[in-house]
């Protein structure tokens, strides 16, 4: 068996709720709570430019979390969010092809500011 040790898996993420919160019961007692994050990053260089691009990421919370993540975020939340990668993988039924998707494994998740009013979340995907 392999140490693991000298790895890390950890990713922490400030930005925008781009949705409001979807809450699912798996099981008889697990819950998932899933959302999508708006992030910045500085695109170009010096000679040509620069800009910026929106970075999404999906982010799953569970049980606990997941309901106070449920209860606390809706679209256009600021967001501090704490947590590891995770790649699913399935087969795609209709081809046959093997799909993959990493997302954001919340271990904790932080309110920045709440939603005031409809602006902050059409701020949020204009920018």
């Amino acid at each position: 068996m392999r140490s693991i040790a000298g790895t890390l898996n950890s990713v922490e993420l400030i930005g925008w709720l781009g949705n409001d919160t979807e809450l699912k019961t798996i099981g008889a007692k697990s819950k998932v709570c899933s959302f999508s994050v708006a992030t910045k990053r500085m695109t170009g260089n010096a000679s040509s430019g620069y800009g910026f691009e929106s970075e999404w990421m999906t982010v799953e919370a569970w049980d606990k979390l997941a309901e106070r993540c449920a209860k606390n975020l809706s679209r256009g939340s600021r967001v501090l969010v704490r947590g590891s990668l995770l790649t699913q993988s399935w087969d795609d039924k209709q081809t046959g092809v093997k799909r993959y998707k990493t997302v954001v494994r919340a271990s904790d998740c932080v309110v920045l500011s709440p939603v005031e009013n409809d602006d902050t979340s059409e701020e949020a995907e204009e920018e």
